[in-house]
Protein backbone atom coordinates (compact mmCIF):
# COMPACT_ATOMS: atom_id res chain seq x y z
CA UNK A 1 0.00 0.00 0.00
CA UNK A 2 3.04 2.53 0.73
CA UNK A 3 4.57 2.19 -3.07
CA UNK A 4 0.94 2.61 -4.22
CA UNK A 5 0.36 5.74 -2.69
CA UNK A 6 3.71 7.14 -2.71
CA UNK A 7 3.37 6.72 -6.26
CA UNK A 8 0.25 8.96 -6.12
CA UNK A 9 1.12 11.54 -4.46
CA UNK A 10 -0.83 14.84 -5.21
CA UNK A 11 -3.25 12.99 -8.06
CA UNK A 12 -5.39 11.13 -5.12
CA UNK A 13 -5.65 15.17 -3.99
CA UNK A 14 -6.57 16.41 -6.81
CA UNK A 15 -8.96 13.45 -7.11
CA UNK A 16 -10.54 14.00 -3.63
CA UNK A 17 -10.98 17.93 -5.04
CA UNK A 18 -12.69 17.33 -8.45
CA UNK A 19 -13.93 14.11 -9.08
CA UNK A 20 -17.84 13.46 -8.29
CA UNK A 21 -16.84 10.04 -6.24
CA UNK A 22 -15.72 12.21 -3.35
CA UNK A 23 -18.77 14.67 -2.68
CA UNK A 24 -21.00 11.86 -1.14
CA UNK A 25 -18.54 10.38 0.70
CA UNK A 26 -17.47 13.51 2.38
CA UNK A 27 -21.13 14.94 3.21
CA UNK A 28 -21.85 11.16 5.00
CA UNK A 29 -18.26 11.89 6.70
CA UNK A 30 -19.69 15.01 8.18
CA UNK A 31 -22.80 13.84 8.75
CA UNK A 32 -21.57 10.86 11.09
CA UNK A 33 -18.91 12.54 13.01
CA UNK A 34 -20.77 15.00 14.01
CA UNK A 35 -19.37 17.78 16.53
CA UNK A 36 -16.47 17.26 17.75
CA UNK A 37 -15.46 20.12 19.75
CA UNK A 38 -13.56 18.50 22.76
CA UNK A 39 -12.78 15.42 21.51
CA UNK A 40 -9.01 14.17 20.30
CA UNK A 41 -9.56 12.16 16.88
CA UNK A 42 -6.86 9.83 15.27
CA UNK A 43 -7.22 9.46 11.81
CA UNK A 44 -5.76 6.95 10.24
CA UNK A 45 -4.96 6.14 6.33
CA UNK A 46 -5.03 10.13 6.60
CA UNK A 47 -3.39 9.81 3.36
CA UNK A 48 -2.47 13.85 2.60
CA UNK A 49 -4.60 15.25 5.06
CA UNK A 50 -7.96 15.80 3.81
CA UNK A 51 -10.23 14.55 6.28
CA UNK A 52 -7.96 15.25 8.82
CA UNK A 53 -8.16 18.92 8.01
CA UNK A 54 -12.15 18.22 7.77
CA UNK A 55 -12.29 16.74 11.53
CA UNK A 56 -10.32 19.65 12.52
CA UNK A 57 -13.26 21.68 11.29
CA UNK A 58 -15.51 19.89 12.74
CA UNK A 59 -14.11 21.39 16.30
CA UNK A 60 -12.15 18.45 17.01
CA UNK A 61 -9.54 19.87 19.72
CA UNK A 62 -6.72 17.77 18.65
CA UNK A 63 -6.37 15.58 15.15
CA UNK A 64 -3.71 13.20 15.05
CA UNK A 65 -3.10 11.91 10.98
CA UNK A 66 -1.39 8.72 10.34
CA UNK A 67 -0.10 6.91 7.22
CA UNK A 68 1.87 3.98 5.78
CA UNK A 69 2.97 6.63 3.03
CA UNK A 70 5.86 8.94 3.18
CA UNK A 71 4.98 10.96 0.36
CA UNK A 72 1.28 11.33 1.15
CA UNK A 73 2.25 12.25 4.93
CA UNK A 74 5.05 15.05 3.39
CA UNK A 75 2.00 16.10 1.46
CA UNK A 76 -0.49 16.16 4.51
CA UNK A 77 2.57 18.32 6.44
CA UNK A 78 3.28 20.71 3.03
CA UNK A 79 -0.49 21.44 3.22
CA UNK A 80 -0.69 22.07 7.45
CA UNK A 81 2.26 24.65 6.78
CA UNK A 82 0.52 26.34 4.05
CA UNK A 83 -2.59 26.40 6.41
CA UNK A 84 -1.24 25.65 10.02
CA UNK A 85 -4.78 24.10 11.84
CA UNK A 86 -2.43 22.47 14.67
CA UNK A 87 -2.46 18.98 13.07
CA UNK A 88 0.11 16.23 13.64
CA UNK A 89 1.28 14.27 10.87
CA UNK A 90 3.21 11.02 10.87
CA UNK A 91 4.23 7.91 8.81
CA UNK A 92 3.26 4.62 10.72
CA UNK A 93 1.49 0.98 9.68
CA UNK A 94 -1.99 1.20 11.09
CA UNK A 95 -1.87 -2.91 11.15
CA UNK A 96 -0.54 -2.96 15.06
CA UNK A 97 -0.42 0.22 16.32
CA UNK A 98 0.40 0.27 20.12
CA UNK A 99 -1.30 2.78 22.77
CA UNK A 100 -0.29 6.11 21.21
CA UNK A 101 -3.09 7.86 23.40
CA UNK A 102 -6.73 8.39 24.47
CA UNK A 103 -9.12 8.68 21.67
CA UNK A 104 -12.79 9.79 21.70
CA UNK A 105 -12.94 8.84 17.94
CA UNK A 106 -11.06 6.72 15.12
CA UNK A 107 -11.86 7.78 11.68
CA UNK A 108 -10.30 5.27 8.40
CA UNK A 109 -11.13 6.11 5.35
CA UNK A 110 -9.80 3.04 2.92
CA UNK A 111 -7.56 1.44 5.36
CA UNK A 112 -9.87 -2.02 5.85
CA UNK A 113 -9.76 -2.79 2.42
CA UNK A 114 -5.85 -3.09 1.97
CA UNK A 115 -5.76 -5.92 4.40
CA UNK A 116 -4.32 -8.63 2.93
CA UNK A 117 -5.25 -11.27 4.78
CA UNK A 118 -7.86 -11.71 7.97
CA UNK A 119 -5.50 -11.28 10.80
CA UNK A 120 -4.28 -7.68 8.96
CA UNK A 121 -7.55 -7.32 9.18
CA UNK A 122 -8.17 -7.98 13.03
CA UNK A 123 -4.98 -6.12 13.28
CA UNK A 124 -6.54 -3.06 11.62
CA UNK A 125 -9.47 -2.96 14.06
CA UNK A 126 -7.17 -3.50 16.99
CA UNK A 127 -4.97 -0.81 16.87
CA UNK A 128 -8.24 1.30 16.36
CA UNK A 129 -9.86 0.07 19.66
CA UNK A 130 -6.70 0.08 21.45
CA UNK A 131 -6.52 3.89 21.00
CA UNK A 132 -10.10 4.44 21.50
CA UNK A 133 -11.75 5.85 25.02
CA UNK A 134 -14.48 3.54 26.50
CA UNK A 135 -17.47 4.35 24.37
CA UNK A 136 -15.41 5.95 21.72
CA UNK A 137 -16.45 5.29 17.80
CA UNK A 138 -14.59 3.55 15.09
CA UNK A 139 -15.80 4.90 11.41
CA UNK A 140 -14.49 3.34 8.51
CA UNK A 141 -14.80 3.28 4.82
CA UNK A 142 -14.05 0.76 3.17
CA UNK A 143 -15.55 -1.70 -0.23
CA UNK A 144 -18.97 -2.83 -0.16
CA UNK A 145 -18.99 -6.57 0.13
CA UNK A 146 -21.88 -7.05 -2.17
CA UNK A 147 -20.62 -4.84 -5.11
CA UNK A 148 -21.05 -6.96 -8.63
CA UNK A 149 -18.45 -4.92 -11.24
CA UNK A 150 -20.88 -6.67 -13.63
CA UNK A 151 -23.46 -4.93 -12.94
CA UNK A 152 -22.27 -1.33 -12.93
CA UNK A 153 -19.57 0.89 -13.67
CA UNK A 154 -18.24 3.82 -12.09
CA UNK A 155 -15.82 5.38 -14.14
CA UNK A 156 -18.31 8.70 -14.57
CA UNK A 157 -18.40 9.18 -10.85
CA UNK A 158 -14.28 9.38 -11.37
CA UNK A 159 -13.33 5.97 -10.48
CA UNK A 160 -12.97 2.58 -12.66
CA UNK A 161 -13.09 -0.51 -11.18
CA UNK A 162 -10.94 -2.72 -13.71
CA UNK A 163 -11.05 -6.24 -12.72
CA UNK A 164 -11.95 -8.72 -10.27
CA UNK A 165 -10.37 -11.70 -9.13
CA UNK A 166 -11.68 -13.89 -6.14
CA UNK A 167 -8.73 -15.27 -4.15
CA UNK A 168 -9.93 -17.54 -1.29
CA UNK A 169 -12.80 -15.67 0.52
CA UNK A 170 -11.96 -12.02 -1.30
CA UNK A 171 -11.35 -10.58 -4.17
CA UNK A 172 -8.46 -8.95 -5.13
CA UNK A 173 -9.22 -5.62 -7.27
CA UNK A 174 -7.51 -3.30 -9.64
CA UNK A 175 -8.68 0.18 -10.16
CA UNK A 176 -7.97 3.57 -11.86
CA UNK A 177 -8.41 6.88 -10.21
CA UNK A 178 -9.17 8.41 -13.22
CA UNK A 179 -7.37 11.94 -12.95
CA UNK A 180 -4.52 13.48 -15.24
CA UNK A 181 -2.36 11.69 -15.50
CA UNK A 182 -4.50 8.35 -14.71
CA UNK A 183 -3.58 6.31 -10.86
CA UNK A 184 -3.70 3.04 -10.88
CA UNK A 185 -4.16 1.15 -7.21
CA UNK A 186 -4.86 -2.18 -6.07
CA UNK A 187 -7.32 -3.16 -2.80
CA UNK A 188 -9.00 -5.69 -1.21
CA UNK A 189 -12.93 -6.39 -1.14
CA UNK A 190 -13.73 -8.45 2.23
CA UNK A 191 -17.35 -10.20 2.50
CA UNK A 192 -19.14 -8.70 5.31
CA UNK A 193 -19.28 -11.64 7.70
CA UNK A 194 -15.36 -11.13 7.77
CA UNK A 195 -15.42 -7.59 8.64
CA UNK A 196 -17.90 -8.09 11.32
CA UNK A 197 -15.70 -11.06 12.52
CA UNK A 198 -12.54 -8.93 12.64
CA UNK A 199 -14.54 -6.12 14.60
CA UNK A 200 -15.88 -8.52 17.46
CA UNK A 201 -12.28 -9.55 17.35
CA UNK A 202 -10.57 -6.57 18.30
CA UNK A 203 -13.28 -5.97 20.65
CA UNK A 204 -16.05 -3.56 19.23
CA UNK A 205 -19.72 -3.72 19.86
CA UNK A 206 -23.01 -1.75 17.60
CA UNK A 207 -21.88 -2.69 14.73
CA UNK A 208 -23.73 -0.73 11.98
CA UNK A 209 -23.52 -0.44 8.22
CA UNK A 210 -24.53 2.37 6.38
CA UNK A 211 -24.31 3.62 2.53
CA UNK A 212 -23.05 7.19 1.73
CA UNK A 213 -25.98 9.55 1.35
CA UNK A 214 -25.80 11.97 -2.08
CA UNK A 215 -26.54 15.25 -0.42
CA UNK A 216 -29.04 17.86 -2.12
CA UNK A 217 -27.14 19.96 -4.04
CA UNK A 218 -24.99 17.38 -5.72
CA UNK A 219 -28.34 15.92 -6.78
CA UNK A 220 -28.95 19.45 -8.42
CA UNK A 221 -25.57 20.04 -9.77
CA UNK A 222 -25.55 16.56 -11.68
CA UNK A 223 -28.93 15.33 -11.81
CA UNK A 224 -30.76 12.22 -10.28
CA UNK A 225 -30.20 9.93 -13.19
CA UNK A 226 -26.52 10.69 -13.27
CA UNK A 227 -26.45 9.28 -9.09
CA UNK A 228 -28.89 6.41 -9.80
CA UNK A 229 -26.11 3.57 -10.12
CA UNK A 230 -23.91 5.06 -7.19
CA UNK A 231 -27.15 4.56 -4.83
CA UNK A 232 -28.42 0.95 -7.47
CA UNK A 233 -25.20 -0.78 -6.73
CA UNK A 234 -23.02 0.91 -4.24
CA UNK A 235 -19.14 0.45 -4.45
CA UNK A 236 -18.76 1.75 -1.05
CA UNK A 237 -20.07 1.55 2.31
CA UNK A 238 -19.29 2.82 5.91
CA UNK A 239 -18.57 -0.11 9.27
CA UNK A 240 -18.81 1.65 12.57
CA UNK A 241 -18.64 0.01 15.83
CA UNK A 242 -17.97 1.55 19.74
CA UNK A 243 -15.50 0.46 22.35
Amino acid sequence: MAEQYDSIGVRYEQFKNTAPLPIPEQHTFLKLVGDLHGQRVLDLACGAGHYSRLLKQQGADDVLGLDISSKMVSVAQEREREQPRGLRFHVADATNLPVLGVFDLVTAVYLLNYARTREELASMCGSAYRNLAEGGRFIAFTMEPSFDLTKSSWAKYGFDVRRETLEGERHVVQATFLTDPPADIEYLRWPAATYEWAMEQAGFRQLEWRHFEVPPEALARFGADFWKEYQEHPLLVVLSGRK
